[in-house]
């Protein structure tokens, strides 16, 4: 009897250009995967400066394909913020599963979590899809 089955978890990058990266989660966010999520994030962060330098300034994750997030995955989330925020890089939450907007509720990190990097006041807003420059949307 197997008391418990792990669940695959996936980041991919959907998209990248010299100020905006965009990932998308998938599987479970938990004590098992925080430690491969942030390396992969960390990776792609430093991969995106040296390629462009340090113009990044907003990070997307797309949300809509995780499972489960538990207090191991917020506090994964949050390390990301305290390296992004210090470097400019605002955090933008897209298609947060009803889970993981309660979770931020309860805990009262939404605001913190997407807080503007660039010092002006508020949070950026979360949820459907996202226009870049050109006008296109991602998905």
């Amino acid at each position: 009897m197997t008391l418990h089955q792990p669940v695959d978890f996936s980041v991919i990058t959907e998209a990248a250009d010299p100020h905006a990266i965009r990932l998308t989660l998938r599987g479970v966010l938990d004590y098992e995967s925080g430690d491969e999520f942030l390396r992969f994030v960390g990776a792609a962060l430093d991969a995106h400066t040296q390629r462009h330098g340090p113009v990044l300034r907003e990070l997307h994750l797309n949300c809509a394909g995780l499972i489960l997030l538990d207090s191991s995955g917020l506090s994964a989330l949050l390390t990301l913020r305290r390296r992004t925020h210090p470097a400019g890089v605002t955090l933008r939450l897209r298609h947060e599963p009803l889970q993981l907007v309660r979770m931020l509720a309860l805990t009262g990190t939404a605001d913190y979590l997407t807080a503007r990097a660039d010092g002006t006041a508020g949070s950026v807003a979360s949820g459907g899809e996202l226009t870049d420059e050109a006008g296109s949307t991602s998905s």
